[in-house]
């Protein structure tokens, strides 16, 4: 068999093609950093040689993941993989998932700076209940055009240099082709098992590679997504379990260490009084002028912060809309998996409206978008809100024209909605906890056009929002106060999650979760406090602000209990663990600790100070895996809640 013939084999044919697809990958992985410069501008380019390093095993895994059908048509070691069209069936089980797959590397590079990490399949689950994909689906390709262009153009060099060279039976003698073309496909399968593993040596002491081993390249958790690509990421979880005990402690143990029940101890009688939650989509703390020093984007809200009871030290749990409500409402934080998409989202919880409806209240959620919609229906349900208004109770309405306020993407405009809102608490029962998540503040960030003009344009296409809901708080605001009952009311504000950032202070591990956190109740208490304090704190502050006296469970500590146990922040920034406690920063694996940062200091988290604090590093360590196996041990034996 000669050269010439050889070159012509299916094997070979296989082999060039996945070498072009992996020159793609590479490209994909190029426009995800150029695409995302805000964040990654700091990175030395010694260190990307790094980040591209680990990027070839995960690039080779999903290639071979994506390719699987063909591969094995192409390595087949017997004369049928020679004929024509055989070899055309599988150029389409090669071409149609690669291109499927850079569409994806290309398109999660715009979706990576509202989630912070890499999309995996928990983003079918997340968007299932979406009626209106198709206006999402090509809004987004209108408005990213330039990556729209750029995967069109990798697409367009896969299958224009595909390599597919006319072969003829006649080239490779019949007589005994098999027994000379097995020691190849025998190669093949063993380099297509390393590849899928991540190691040439497939052996007890080698395992294969997940999603966590792009850990050894990086420095900062959100260089992770270099390292990975998004076909790998939607592949390998798949179907994935995600809670185990991790037994970092036994039961004894871990219960003096840290547990989620709550006993609380009033410091009065029950106080009767309203609870309104507002839960700003996209308000990170960076678009608020009184934080950080500067004009901002947030006027009424700057002010609203002055008289009520606020943090400088605010965070959020995760970087999804479906992690913010779970945290807020119920005190249940993301860590390790969504709670929305996990195998447990079906667990029975307490939150603030099933915990207050023991004391008589009435509760209801409001979300202008499509009834169901990121799955908050079926939460507000889980939770024990007594009801939901979505789109389908604004279209009831008939006080509000829904065909003009529609937004034409996800929801009902936010002024519209809020008035909605504040109408709607004027006539239920009280006392009463409502919580509203607003959406107008979302990709791809337009406000009407009656406002085009009064709103300046930002630095960033958000921020011309954050204007408009800000102002829309406002009239909000303006209509609750007419009603009787207003001076007897908590008002809770807070955002779901960060998004686009203004400046790089705000990139780093720990600043890219920092939100906006007011509690506020007409002539109440004015304090601007620097506690530490997350989105899981919010519901068992408002429980002992109204001095709840029944146990219940959260992952959070009020603001009010001044034990030792509480003032600290966990979050996940995957792959990484994150615990901020005193003037300290740690981060963790699952397995060891991989930085220790003082913030105050290193805004950007740059001097590591691993093993410098043995004791602050040990205690902070210790308190992080409590929390994060009793999260695991309450998810997995559905114990979220208090026997009654």
């Amino acid at each position: 068999m000669t050269l010439k013939n050889l070159i012509k084999h299916p094997i070979a044919q296989y082999a060039v093609n996945y070498l072009i697809t992996f020159a793609l990958f590479m490209i994909c992985r190029t426009i995800f950093i150029l695409a995302n410069g805000n964040i990654y501008g700091d990175i030395e380019p010694s260190h990307y040689l790094t980040l591209f390093k680990g990027g070839t095993k995960y690039d080779f895994a999903a290639i071979f993941y994506l390719t699987a059908v063909s591969f094995f048509m192409m390595i087949m070691p017997f004369r049928f993989a020679l004929n024509a069209t055989y070899r055309r069936v599988a150029k389409y089980f090669f071409l149609i998932p690669v291109s499927i797959g850079i569409f994806a590397n290309i398109f999660d590079a715009a979706y990576f700076s509202f989630n912070g990490r890499r999309t995996n399949f928990s983003f079918f689950s997340e968007f299932k209940n979406e009626s209106n994909l198709a206006s999402i689906f090509f809004g987004g390709l209108v408005d990213y055009w330039y990556l729209a262009l750029a995967a069109a153009a990798l697409i367009f060099v896969l299958v224009k240099f595909y390599y597919s060279p006319k072969v003829s039976a006649d080239d490779f003698p019949a007589k005994r082709y098999t027994l000379k073309v097995l020691p190849a496909t025998l190669i093949c399968i063993y380099f297509f098992m390393a590849g899928l593993r991540g190691s040439l040596f497939i052996d007890n002491d080698h395992r294969p590679m997940n999603m966590n081993n792009a850990n050894e390249y990086i420095k900062k958790s959100n260089e992770s997504a270099i390292v990975l690509n998004t076909p790998y990421c939607i592949l390998r979880t798949m179907g994935k379990i995600s809670f185990t005990n991790p037994e970092y402690f036994d039961a004894d143990e871990l219960s003096q260490i840290y547990t989620p029940l709550h006993h609380p101890t009033p410091h009065g009688d029950f106080r009767k009084m309203n609870v309104v939650i507002l839960i700003l989509e996209s308000f990170g703390k960076e678009y608020s002028g009184l934080f950080n020093g500067n004009e901002g984007y947030t006027p009424f809200l700057d002010s609203l912060y002055r008289e009520g009871l606020t943090f400088t030290n605010s965070f959020a749990t995760g970087r999804k809309s479906i992690d913010a409500m779970p945290s807020i409402l119920a005190g249940i934080p993301y860590l390790t998996d969504h709670f929305f998409m996990g195998i447990y989202s079906n667990n029975k919880v307490n939150s603030v409206a099933s915990l207050l409806k023991q004391k008589g209240y009435y509760s209801a959620f409001y979300h202008g978008a499509p009834n169901g919609s990121m799955g908050f229906l079926h939460f507000s349900r889980l939770a024990g809100f007594d009801d939901y208004y979505g789109l389908t109770e604004y279209c009831n309405d008939k006080s509000f024209n829904a065909m003009d306020d529609f937004d034409g993407h996800w929801a009902i405009w936010d002024e519209e909605f809020l008035q909605y809102y504040a109408k709607s608490m004027g006539g239920i029962p009280q006392p009463f906890v409502t919580a509203c998540f607003t959406a107008t503040s979302h990709n791809p960030f337009r406000i009407p056009e009656r406002y085009k003009e009064q709103f300046e344009e930002g630095p960033l296409p958000i921020t011309k929002c954050i204007q408009y809901t800000d102002n829309a708080i406002r009239q909000f605001f303006n209509r609750m106060k007419q009603y009787p009952w207003y001076e007897n009311t908590l008002f809770v504000i807070t955002a779901d999650h960060t998004n686009q950032n203004l400046s790089r202070e705000y990139t780093t591990d720990r600043n890219v979760f920092k939100v906006p956190i007011l509690f506020y109740q007409p002539g109440g208490i004015k304090k601007m406090s620097e506690k530490l304090f997350c989105q899981t704190d919010i519901t068992p502050t408002i429980l002992d602000f109204l001095n709840y006296d029944q146990p219940y469970i959260a992952f959070g500590n009020s603001y009010f209990d001044d034990s030792d146990t509480t003032g600290y922040v966990i979050n996940f920034s995957e792959p990484l663990y994150q615990i901020s406690k005193g003037k300290y920063f740690l981060q963790f694996d699952g397995t060891k600790e991989t930085g220790f940062y003082i913030p105050d200091e290193d805004v950007m988290l740059q001097n590591n100070l691993i093993g410098r604090f043995p004791d602050e590093e040990s205690a902070m360590l210790k308190l992080l895996k409590a929390e994060i196996q009793q999260y695991h041990v309450r998810m997995i034996g559905n114990d979220l809640t208090v026997a009654q």
